[in-house]
């Protein structure tokens, strides 16, 4: 068996062909299955494209099809027009369509019916045989083939994907009954799923930080500097119901510090002098490496005068490599506490912590007015602030810094878990109740 026997074993016989020219230069043609599924359905797909070698993000080869299917016969012409767009875009990019993604219907096509974007699936309708073939090698075909659907879906349905990611949308597109072939659908989401979703998940409120020396003395309050220029700040709370609620924010960062799957991280935190002893016990208990640092903030108090001394105060911190989850949410239990009286809590994907002071002389005299931990710009810190009760994001990491209003936006998404949405994002609200 080849692939062309492979679609006709689940669609039936071929009623129909098309070969235009910039897909025949790739020996690529289109064809058309009258009746798959039930009666008067329309699929069309392309043959061909399987000889081409398509990459995924990551890097992995892959050969596909791409296909469609709808039961109103007078969208053949948009099928195949559609067809013949996706196929020569693969061509063109060498990309691979994701499991997923949506992209844009092109302006004309399908717009009587109101949709905004194709979604990208598998062809769960047909039998689980259809989904994945295994290549014949005497007829030069790769050693796995992978149809690929495109279902039409609406605004609302695009969305409820931005807000609740495509593991919830598949949940509902898979609890469908042939509904998807028909262009004459009602969407799957409205605002009674949005605003049921929306209620059921963690809310949280994103705000961006103004990036000056301010943001470090008067907001976070923390001795913390990046050595190099700040792109991005963030200031996340959860809703109103969670605020002030240290359980609830301390469940939060470990959910999405977790999330991140990204290990080791790094733990930085202040411990009170007399608890050193207890500290170190613990870390070695658990077998984690660490650093401690003491930091020196001296104050001059009139010190050229006779009798007069300048007094000193020592800050202890421990900075912890966490190289797995059990750590990260032990490093959490034991130490969030500091965070809550207000003292210096933080984590950080870089090792690479210098310490810097800031001095100042007079009279032959130097006093170190502060010491700032300086982390280098390539890295993403979380410090907890306002009494372990709210989050703040530095980063210039790609997926963190990219333009707030934009791509950004989807970006911080893709990085929550899946049981968190963002509810309001500068000011704006992203799901009116």
């Amino acid at each position: 068996m080849n692939y062309i026997e492979h679609l006709e074993a689940h669609c039936g016989e071929s009623t129909g062909h098309l070969e235009i020219e910039e897909l025949q230069d790739h020996a690529i043609q289109l064809l058309q299955f009258q009746n798959v599924l039930f009666a008067n359905a329309i699929t069309v797909t392309s043959l061909g494209l399987l000889h081409h070698p398509l990459q995924f993000e990551n890097g992995a080869i892959v050969h596909q099809e791409v296909m469609l299917s709808v039961m109103q016969q007078d969208a053949e012409s948009d099928l195949i027009e559609l067809i013949y767009r996706l196929t020569l875009e693969a061509l063109k990019t060498g990309h691979a369509y994701d499991l997923g993604e949506y992209l844009p219907i092109p302006d004309g096509l399908l717009s009587k019916y109101g949709f905004a974007a194709l979604y990208v699936t598998t062809p769960f309708y047909f039998k689980e045989s259809f989904q994945v073939y295994k290549g014949n090698a005497a007829f030069g075909e790769p050693e796995t083939v992978l149809p690929v659907w495109f279902v039409p879906i609406f605004a609302s349905e695009v969305a409820y994907i931005e807000q609740y990611g495509i593991e919830e949308f598949n949940e509902i597109l898979y609890e469908t009954e042939m509904q998807l072939l028909n262009l004459k659908r009602h969407p799957l989401v409205g605002e009674d799923e949005l605003i049921k979703a929306l209620h059921a998940k963690r809310q949280l409120f994103v705000l961006e930080c103004e990036v000056k020396d301010s943001l470090f003395k008067d907001e976070i309050q923390r001795p913390l500097v990046l050595d190099g220029p700040l792109k991005k700040a963030y200031a996340i709370d959860l809703d109103s119901e969670a605020q002030g609620n240290t359980v609830k924010t301390r469940t939060f960062l470990f959910d999405f510090l977790n999330h991140q799957n990204r290990f080791p991280i790094y733990a930085t935190f202040f411990a009170f002098e007399e608890e050193d002893k207890d500290n170190r016990a613990f870390f070695s208990q658990h077998h984690m490496s660490f650093t401690s640092h003491v930091l020196s903030r001296q104050k001059q108090t009139n010190g050229w005068l006779r009798g007069k001394r300048t007094s000193t105060r020592e800050s202890h911190f421990f900075t912890v490599k966490i190289e797995n989850a059990r750590m990260l949410e032990l490093i959490i239990e034991h130490a969030y506490r500091v965070a809550s009286m207000n003292e210096l809590f933080m984590f950080s994907y870089s090792d690479h912590l210098s310490i810097q002071q800031e001095v100042e002389t007079t009279y032959r005299k130097t006093r170190v007015l502060e010491n700032r931990f300086v982390y280098p710009e390539d890295t993403t810190v979380v410090i907890v602030g306002h009494d372990g009760t709210m989050l703040y994001l530095l980063s210039n990491e790609e997926q963190f810094a990219y333009d707030l209003r934009t791509d950004w936006a989807k970006r911080l998404r893709q990085q929550l878990p899946s049981d968190t949405v963002i509810r309001q994002l500068n000011g704006e609200w992203f799901a009116d109740l």
